[in-house]
């Protein structure tokens, strides 16, 4: 047990520089969206609201790290009558442990895609202005081999991965989705290829799971690095919808994703790169009857670290 949990970080694998103060700018895209597949004839569709890119500063020191992004008014589509939004998704990391939160509210969506159909469909409607979409999810993640594989260096860049390594990750999760509509988010030249359980106006889940997985961090020439991760757990689902009238459905398992990924250079000075984290989820509401929701989010940095003051004059 003392092992697993208070081992020291392996100098020659990890270089912390939490002691200098740093700097970026960052620019986030997030991720959302949810749908509907019958199995039995293989249709599905996907809806997702407007996109935008957040502007933002981020400042770490010591073991305070924060990013703050805002929506400047960069939007893709400004056709919508309703696009009201609140998104949250904080994360928190220190050498062992991922803790990530997440509040989301979305009024608006898109039609992004229409799968399984072959024949061609006119005059389905893109803009739904009244589908509505609540999510809530908490998520906690363990390194085990936190002593050689840094969670920080690729995500929070207050540490340096010198040398390849990796780590199981073991953990769990809980997730809330909530969607309401004034009609059935199957439209009505779609119906028929969709079992009219998924005529949905209403549908509501709450999901537990229990997550293990692998994080790999791949270094060259000491600076540049790729971080992959794939987390895939197992959903404990209870819900109900509504399409017509309101029906529970039973509680089961299906799965879900966590993948957690960066790429960059994380210089002594300067560092710039990417990240990209989502959450998939997968629940069955009845037999082949299936509704996915999703959320998360691409980010871009580029920061500098100050030398402080003690360390200018060790080395003057």
């Amino acid at each position: 047990q003392y092992y697993l949990l208070y081992r020291n970080n392996d100098s020659t694998y990890i270089r912390s520089y939490a002691d200098q103060f740093a700097l970026k700018l960052v620019a986030v895209n997030k991720i959302n969206y949810f749908g509907v597949k019958d199995k039995n004839t293989s249709a599905g569709l996907r809806y997702r609201p407007e996109y935008g890119v957040n502007l933002g500063i981020g400042v770490s020191y010591k073991w305070f790290a924060l990013d703050l992004a805002f929506n400047i008014g960069i939007r893709e589509n400004k056709d919508f009558e309703n696009s009201e939004y609140f998104d949250f998704q904080g994360r928190i990391f220190s050498s062992k442990q991922f803790i990530e939160g997440s509040l989301q509210y979305y009024y608006g969506h898109l039609l992004a895609n229409i799968s399984g159909i072959d024949e061609e469909i006119y005059d389905i409607p893109e803009i739904r202005d009244d589908i509505r979409t609540i999510s809530f999810g908490l998520q906690y993640l363990y390194a085990f081999n936190y002593d050689k594989f840094s969670l920080k260096a690729p995500f929070v860049l207050n540490e340096i991965q010198l040398k390849s390594a990796g780590s199981p990750i073991l953990g769990g999760s809980f997730a809330y989705f909530s969607m309401d509509a004034d009609s059935s988010i199957v439209p009505q030249n779609l119906m028929e290829y969709f079992d009219p359980k998924l005529h949905m106006t209403d549908f509501n889940v709450i999901s537990l799971a229990v997550n293990a997985g692998y994080m790999y961090t791949f270094v060259w020439k000491e600076h540049f690095f790729i971080t992959l991760g794939l987390i895939p757990g197992l959903n404990f689902n209870l819900g109900d919808s509504k399409a017509g009238q309101r029906e529970p459905f039973r509680w089961n398992v299906s799965y879900r994703i966590k993948t957690m990924n960066a790429l960059g250079y994380n210089g002594r000075r300067f560092f710039t790169g990417f990240q990209f984290v989502g959450d998939w989820n997968n629940i069955r509401i009845y037999e082949k009857l299936h509704t996915k929701f999703t959320h998360g989010s691409l980010k871009f940095f580029v920061g500098y670290r100050f030398r402080n003051k003690k360390n200018k004059t060790s080395i003057n």
